[in-house]
């Protein structure tokens, strides 16, 4: 019973320090896990806002030409006359300009492909199928998707294959080039598609989204057999993965650079808008920081001060202790587990309080940003956080005495005189 006393009892006058102190730091304690709620809150809005948008994306796209592309492999109908990408980015072009980020080729393009009696118009994309889903999402729902080292095999959406009339491991044919058919083998439908900068739907075909502006099916192949299909190795379009959104900017002007003399090729990217789109939320996330950093500092301060008082008080205990034959640790564990005791009993009770008044919604000011309500989130940085500033406040208040009793002789801290 005799350890309770020693870290609880004999405070004197200087327990009402202590019992402030505690309120103090359990006030602090809840302004700064609200602010951090608030703050975890509005990063998790800008996470989905960013997953939506992609600041990290920049497009490579060549330029729209109005031309005779395709012909009608049956019936009268009059030659075509649509609007299409021509293929003129230099995959080496790309490669050198964006050399530390990932990048994404594509060829698109559209095809006449015979069902039946009848023919139907087709979008065809080949891609780099270990590198496309980091920009686009594919969902199989039958069969697996592409390889990179698969030959003339394809996977289309539903869509698709119901207008094609092609189910797993099916096949039709694709004219190339140069005159000749290509036989593909369908191994694997998709069931969703999430295509990212998908080109403009200018023809009727499968889609996946009825209305849609933009094409939302498509047969895929391999950029390999694309290039066996068109019968060139330039591109139409391309989709960089920067490292990080920051380093977007850099990466386009070195993109602009590269095709500079290009009039046909044409570099754009969303970082900027996203930049402006969440600059309110980021304005706003840097005033709450700023008020739970200025409370943390302030608070902690006088509670480390008063925390330091209260240790300096009891000195002459902890030197008796010494003087008893009390091991330097076990003098040390009473003022320890005292502090410990306070500041954690300060942390919970103020995260207590952050979370029984915290707003369960609440909209963040903002202009253009249309990201929704605001969850505030208690996680475990929230929690780390509280303890490094509830360990920093211990640290402080307990440093002058463990300083003096290590610098004095246990004599002189005995007769020291209590104020």
């Amino acid at each position: 019973m005799i350890w309770p006393k020693l870290v609880f009892g004999g405070f004197g006058r200087r327990g009402l320090e202590a019992v402030i102190a505690l309120g103090v730091l359990v006030f602090a304690s809840a302004i700064v896990a609200g602010s951090l709620m608030v703050i975890e809150g509005a990063r998790d809005a800008i996470a989905r806002a960013a997953q939506a948008d992609r600041p990290d994306l920049v497009q490579v796209k060549s330029r729209f030409n109005r031309a005779v592309f395709e012909t009608p492999r049956s019936g009268n109908l009059p030659p075509l006359t649509l609007p299409v990408y021509e293929p003129l980015i230099d995959p080496e072009k790309v490669t050198a300009a964006a050399a530390d980020a990932t990048i994404l080729a594509r060829q698109s393009f559209l095809r006449n492909v015979v069902s039946g009696d009848r023919f139907l118009n087709v979008y065809i994309f080949g891609i780099d199928p270990e590198q496309e889903p980091k920009a686009s999402t594919f969902s199989v729902n039958r069969g697996r998707f592409l390889r990179r080292d698969d030959g003339a095999v394809a996977v289309v959406d539903q869509a698709s294959a119901q207008a094609l009339g092609v189910e797993l491991g099916g096949t039709f044919s694709v004219r190339k080039a140069d005159g000749h058919d290509l036989v593909l083998t369908v191994v694997g439908i998709l069931d969703r598609l999430e295509f990212r900068y998908p080109p403009p739907r200018t023809v009727e075909a499968p889609s996946l989204i009825s209305g849609s502006s933009s094409v939302t099916s498509g047969v895929f192949v391999t950029l390999r057999t694309g290039e066996q299909i068109f019968g060139r190795t330039t591109l139409t379009d391309a989709v960089i993965v920067a490292r990080t959104p920051e380093d977007v900017p850099a990466v386009v002007d070195r993109l602009r650079e590269a095709f500079r003399l290009e009039p046909g090729v044409f570099v754009s990217e969303s970082y900027t808008r996203f930049r402006r789109k969440v600059h309110d939320f980021v304005v706003t996330l840097g005033l709450f920081t700023a008020v739970g950093a200025v409370t943390a500092v302030l608070a902690g301060s006088f509670g480390a001060n008063l925390l330091h008082d209260v240790y300096a008080d009891r000195r002459r205990q902890y030197a008796v202790l010494l003087a008893l034959g009390f091991r330097p640790m076990q003098s040390a564990i009473a003022g320890i587990v005292f502090g410990l005791a306070t500041v954690g009993t300060a942390a919970v009770l103020g995260s207590l309080a952050a979370l029984a008044f915290a707003p369960r919604h609440f909209a963040m000011p903002s202009i253009i940003a249309e990201l929704g309500t605001t969850e505030p989130k208690f996680d475990v940085l929230i929690v780390a956080l509280l303890a490094g500033i509830a360990l920093a406040t211990l640290a402080l208040g307990m440093a002058p005495t463990v300083l003096q009793l290590q610098r004095r002789a246990v004599a002189a801290n005995l007769s020291e005189e209590r104020g």
